[in-house]
C-alpha cells in the first residue's frame, strides 16, 4: 500500500470531508471531490489537484463545473486509487453518516494534522460573531457532520489541544457540530492544523 504521508493525509482529510468513490460504469472506477464553484475554484484547481497528482504519479486529475449546482468537482478515474481508498476501510456509495478517519492515521498525530487541516477545508467553516456580546469580532472554526463517529474522532484529539464546543444528535445528523472559537485559539490552530484554501485564509489572515 502506498506509504502514507502529509500530503497523501491532507487529500484523505479533503476526500472525508467532500469526496465520493464510485464505479458506476463496468471498469471505472471514480475519486471525486466537489466544492463551490466560485469559493473552492482556487483551491481545487491550483491546490488540491496538483498535490494528488503529486502524491499519485498514476492519476490524472480532471476538472467539471456543474453550473446548475454552482459546483466545481475534482474527478479521478483511477482503480488503483480507488484501491488505496478502500483499503483504507473506505467504501463505495454514500458515506456522510458513516465516514471515520483511518485507524492507520488516528494513532499518529503528524498525519492527523494534515487530515484535519483537509477535512476543515472542505467541508468547514470559518466565520466572526459580531454580536454586540463580544468587543471586537469573535472567531469561530466550525465543523458540522452527518457522522457522529467522525465528531467523535475528531472530539478526542482537538480536546487534547483546543478548548472545543461539541454537539452530538443521533435524530439529525447534521446537528452533529465542533467548534473551537476565539482569538488565541486560533492562532494556535493555525499553528498546528492551518488552512491550505484561501477561502478560510482569506478570513483569518486578510492581506
Amino acid at each position: 500500500m502506498t506509504k502514507l504521508n502529509s500530503d497523501i493525509c491532507e487529500f484523505i482529510g479533503a476526500f472525508i470531508g467532500d469526496g465520493y468513490l464510485t464505479n458506476c460504469k463496468p471498469h471505472q472506477y471514480t475519486v471525486g471531490i466537489t466544492g463551490d464553484k466560485l469559493l473552492d475554484k482556487e483551491y481545487i484547481c491550483n491546490y488540491l489537484s496538483p498535490l494528488i497528482k503529486r502524491s499519485f504519479d498514476f492519476t490524472n486529475p480532471r476538472i467539471y463545473y456543474r453550473n446548475d449546482e454552482n459546483s466545481i468537482l475534482l474527478r479521478i478515474n483511477s482503480k488503483k486509487l480507488s484501491a488505496f481508498l478502500i483499503d483504507l476501510g473506505f467504501h463505495k456509495g454514500p458515506k456522510s453518516h458513516d465516514v471515520t478517519i483511518p485507524k492507520e492515521i488516528f494513532s499518529k498525530p503528524h498525519l492527523m494534522n494534515h487530515t484535519i487541516r483537509g477535512i476543515f477545508d472542505t467541508d468547514g467553516c470559518v466565520f466572526f460573531d459580531k454580536r454586540n456580546t463580544y468587543k471586537k469580532p469573535y472567531p469561530r472554526i466550525t465543523l458540522q457532520s452527518a457522522s457522529i463517529e467522525l465528531i467523535k474522532q475528531l472530539e478526542k484529539y482537538l480536546s487534547k489541544h483546543f478548548k472545543i464546543y461539541v454537539s452530538k444528535s443521533n435524530r439529525d445528523g447534521y446537528r452533529n457540530c465542533i467548534e473551537i472559537y476565539g482569538n488565541e485559539q486560533l492562532i494556535k490552530f493555525l499553528k498546528l492544523i492551518g488552512f491550505s484554501n484561501k477561502r478560510h485564509l482569506n478570513k483569518v489572515m486578510p492581506s
